[in-house]
């Protein structure tokens, strides 16, 4: 089973999918990173000991802090040792224009790892910030989501189990 986090203002969307899709999108700067961060790092363990042929990890940060940092990079130490040993890892780390700062946390990130890197510069659109509202087929409750969100359920495979009623864009 995954694990599927809706973005906060102070926590990443988080969406780890046991098929091999491992998402962290946002800010982190939460006052508890322990509790937020240690059940990802616990799923990712068990992850490792039976992981899809090929995981991808894409990162797209717009801000995150020190201990966050810490606990990313612990993260990625563990998909790293299973880089080596079963699976093909692949981090595509996304930065946006002009945000010199999270480029530079990547290319420290790649530089202590033994995982290959792919870099992309994400030019800002409102693409990223759409947002649906959606309708729960089985009890009629409503809510407005992200694009993206809207993305991970569907890959999820629990598209069918909503009615897209609107879609928003910036």
């Amino acid at each position: 089973m995954g694990i599927l986090v809706e973005k906060s203002a102070d926590c990443p969307y988080i969406n780890f999918s046991e098929d091999g899709i491992l998402e962290i999108e946002g800010r982190s700067i939460t006052e508890d990173p322990f509790t937020f961060w240690q059940p990802l790092l616990e799923w990712v363990e068990t992850y490792t000991k039976h992981p899809s042929p090929k995981t991808e990890v894409i990162i797209y940060m717009e801000y995150s802090n020190s201990s966050s940092n810490k606990y990313i990079n612990e993260l990625l130490r563990k998909l790293e040792e299973c880089h080596r040993k079963t699976s093909s890892v692949r981090v595509t780390w996304r930065y946006e224009q002009d945000d010199e700062s999270i480029y530079q946390l990547g290319r420290d990130f790649e530089s202590m790892l033994h995982v290959p890197f792919e870099f992309i510069e994400v030019n800002t659109s409102a693409d990223s910030s759409k947002r649906i509202r959606v309708k729960n087929k089985s009890n009629g409750s409503e809510a407005i989501i992200t694009h993206r969100y809207w993305e991970a359920i569907v890959r999820n495979g629990h598209g069918e189990d909503y009615q897209i009623l609107q879609e928003f864009s910036n």
